[in-house]
């Protein structure tokens, strides 16, 4: 049985106001198969939902502080009227001094993906998020493509072999770094029931969007490029701490903002800047073991990362 799509019902209305009856068929985008009109109204119906649901959230936000009211927003691009609303719902809530929407933003879990917030003597954890500093690391190596070219198939392989992806993965190789023996860093955190887990994950890459790869670069040199994240040590610190200040789940909720200085917002800093490290650790051992795989040194080193606020 059809699970119901939650946006269905408002996606036939508007086929239906277009004059295009919800049932008849259309071609599904890149395949030789069909689906009904009403589909290709979802995304419309869906963005339209959102947006209602941000604006009745931002009839149920509490009062703020009258010094951080109308705090200074500066959007660059074009988004979604949803997308804009959520942002304005977070700007809503707490020491807000300033926000910015940047050119590649979108609805996120509490404030879009892409969005920035700068408070006074506050973090937001919903605005850090659940992969805790994702970010990218590249490295240059003094091997020319060319020298690689014919074998690249063949390093693909052997890559995916050596590192571990999909979600909850372990490397079956372990990984010794010093942060998994940093003891002070594990107990401030409120992590420690974790480090087992995260030291057998360190290494993976995930999921989703998160890739390793090689490239050739404009002077002709192989370039090994990553970008993933904390993996369930940056999942589980921001789920555990979004719990204990009460954060809900859902995309149209309230940002979950504590105080720096209070118990919550101390431990929760020490997490976010342990699954920073770990975040790092794990894109230069994965570089480092494609680069044993490729051969040659490293010349020119670019790290950095997003989901963050140290």
């Amino acid at each position: 049985m059809r699970r119901k799509d939650p946006n269905e019902a408002r996606a036939r209305e508007m086929a239906a106001l277009a004059g295009i009856d919800p049932d008849s068929r259309v071609p599904l985008p890149g395949s030789d198969r069909t689906m009904p009109a009403w589909v290709e109204f979802r995304l419309a119906a869906r963005q339209e939902r959102m947006a209602e649901e941000a604006k009745a959230l931002a009839e149920t936000l509490g009062p703020q502080k009258a010094q951080y009211q109308n705090s200074p927003l500066t959007v660059v691009g074009d988004h979604e009227e949803a997308t804009i609303q959520q942002m304005r719902n977070c700007m809503s809530v707490g020491n807000v001094v300033a926000g910015a929407l940047c050119a590649d933003g979108h609805l996120g879990y509490a404030q879009p993906v892409g969005g920035v917030i700068a408070y006074e003597g506050q973090i937001s954890i919903s605005g850090v998020g659940f992969d805790i500093a994702c970010g990218n690391l590249a490295v240059r190596l003094d091997t020319h493509f060319s020298d690689i070219a014919d074998r690249v198939a063949a390093i693909a392989r052997d890559i995916a072999r050596a590192i571990p992806f999909g979600l909850g993965r372990d490397n079956p190789e372990r990984v010794e770094h010093e942060l998994l023996d940093d003891d002070d860093a594990w107990e401030a955190s409120g992590m420690e029931d974790y480090r087992q887990k995260a030291a057998a994950q360190l290494g993976t890459a995930g999921a989703g969007n998160h890739y390793v790869d090689i490239f050739e670069g404009e002077d002709g040199h192989v370039w090994i490029g990553a970008h993933f994240g904390s993996r369930g040590l940056g999942h589980t610190t921001a789920t555990r701490y979004l719990k204990m200040a009460g954060g809900k789940e859902g995309m149209n909720v309230p940002p979950a903002v504590v105080d720096e200085h209070s118990e919550i917002g101390r431990s929760y800093i020490a997490g976010m800047v342990l699954a920073g490290r770990y975040a790092y650790a794990g894109r230069e051992w994965v570089v480092e073991r494609v680069r044993q795989i490729i051969g040659g040194s490293i010349t020119e080193t670019v790290h950095n990362h997003h989901n963050y606020a140290w």
